[in-house]
């Protein structure tokens, strides 16, 4: 129930005022004065309350109430929100606070309204998914003159932030591909140049820059036929890193809830999207910490993709579109994966993330792994699963589609791909796997 924010007379006010007009009348009729004295103090009690006409006059406007806090935030982090008071001539305040958590049960609470400044409530508020989230719509009712006069309820303005998805701590970033991309970064090549792994120390040769002059290993050549020695590094370069994340299928935890998944289907606990999106955007966050090149391509929508960049500024630009930009199966604009696999830079690193419930994300990773590419793919399927063992005939088809998912996942395996599982451990372990299979890439 919403109604205008002004100030309105409740019934509490009209009793006040008909009440003594009632006694009087009695009191005059049935000759009894101490009737008429019984409504006395009820009408100088109003009259205090309500205060002088001009006063009445200058009483200022209900206090405006609303919702402040970061506009992005990092899921599962908690953030402080708070709910701003302005000064009024209120005296207390009724607001409903941001819930703990997105989607939990508010609170109400009962405040003394400020005359000058503004009061905050602060609340820690955790949004547990990515994206859009409205986190706080504090409602409230105001009360003044003793409760004589009310402005409300107001349905306050919802605060919304744009939740960016979360980052695993300190996940490994894989190994530097067998075609580098840059001359400057973290990785360690087998290319002598500019770099900190140190490769020899050899004779002073045309060409050696004078800063790399050992004077060490030169002040122990002792004769008259002194040597300079030069230190030789290895090549410090960069990588290309391409996220493919497969967002046609959205399925949590319980099977059951598989078949049930609409456009406004409710969706319980975190899911297979919620998974990916995380785990991209954990690659991304590893791999540009180490000063590589990170792009994200949507394998429903490959014409939108985050190209190719690095810095801090663009890990927020590629979380942020990951929030903002991927799409649930069900919201109309979902399309199937492309018959033929992207061309990606050449040498680049690829992660593709899926629950490989058809060959289409197999066969593209496939593709580029013969293209010469070091391709992981990350099983985002949630665990484990929950299967209800009465009901027989969902626990069968469950089991037939989880065969063949397993038959796809062992085809890619066998063709070169290593398979991880989404949590940072065995993601870490699935990237260093690359090291072994990047040796034997055709060059």
């Amino acid at each position: 129930m919403t109604r205008d924010n002004v100030w309105r007379a409740t019934p509490a006010l009209a009793r006040s005022l008909l009440l003594p007009a009632l006694l009087a009348a009695t009191g005059l009729a049935l000759g009894r004065a101490d009737l008429v004295l019984l409504g006395v103090p009820l009408v100088v009690g109003t009259a205090l309350a309500l205060g002088t006409a001009a006063e009445r006059r200058a009483r200022r406007p209900p206090p405006e109430v609303r919702a402040i806090g970061p506009r992005i935030l990092d899921a599962g982090r908690s953030v402080p929100v708070a709910v701003r008071l302005g000064p009024s001539d209120a005296q207390l305040v009724a607001t409903v606070l941001p819930p703990a958590e997105a989607g939990g049960d508010a609170d109400a609470v009962v405040v003394a309204a400020p005359a000058d400044g503004e009061r905050q409530l602060v609340v820690e508020v955790t949004a547990p998914r990515w994206g859009a989230q409205q986190l706080a719509r504090p409602d409230h009712l105001a009360a003044a003159a003793d409760g004589l006069l009310v402005a409300g309820p107001v349905a306050g303005t919802p605060y919304t932030a744009q939740v960016l998805p979360a980052v695993a701590p300190a996940l490994p970033p894989g190994p530097l591909p067998p075609r580098p991309a840059g001359m400057v970064g973290a990785h360690r090549t087998r290319r002598p140049g500019e770099g900190t792994e140190l490769h020899d120390v050899s004779p002073f040769q045309p060409g050696d820059r004078l800063r790399r002059i050992d004077w060490r290993v030169t002040a122990r050549q002792a004769g008259p036929r002194e040597t300079l020695y030069t230190r030789h590094t290895l090549v410090d370069a960069d990588a290309d890193v391409v996220c493919c994340l497969d967002n046609r299928y959205d399925l949590p935890a319980d099977v059951a809830a598989w078949l049930d998944l609409g456009e406004h289907a409710e969706r319980p606990g975190r899911t297979s999207i919620d998974v990916a999106v995380d785990t991209v955007a954990s690659v991304a966050a590893a791999y540009i910490e180490h000063g590589d090149r990170v792009g994200v391509l949507d394998l429903a929508r490959p014409l939108d993709p985050v190209h190719l960049g690095s810095g801090r500024r663009h890990l927020l630009r590629l979380r942020t579109h990951l929030a903002r930009r991927t799409r649930r199966p069900g919201s109309g604009d979902a399309l199937p994966a492309p018959r033929h696999a992207p061309r990606l830079p050449p040498g680049a690193i690829v992660v593709v993330t899926s629950v490989f419930l058809d060959d289409a994300p197999g066969t593209l990773a496939v593709t580029w792994r013969r293209r010469g590419h070091p391709v992981v793919a990350v099983d985002v399927l949630p665990a484990p699963l929950v299967l209800d063992a009465a009901d027989t005939a969902t626990t069968l088809a469950a089991r037939l589609v989880l065969a063949e998912r397993q038959e796809r996942i062992r085809a890619l395996e066998a063709a070169g791909v290593p398979v991880s599982a989404a949590d940072p451990a065995a993601l870490g372990l699935g990237l260093a796997r690359l090291r072994l299979l990047a040796r034997g890439v055709r060059r």
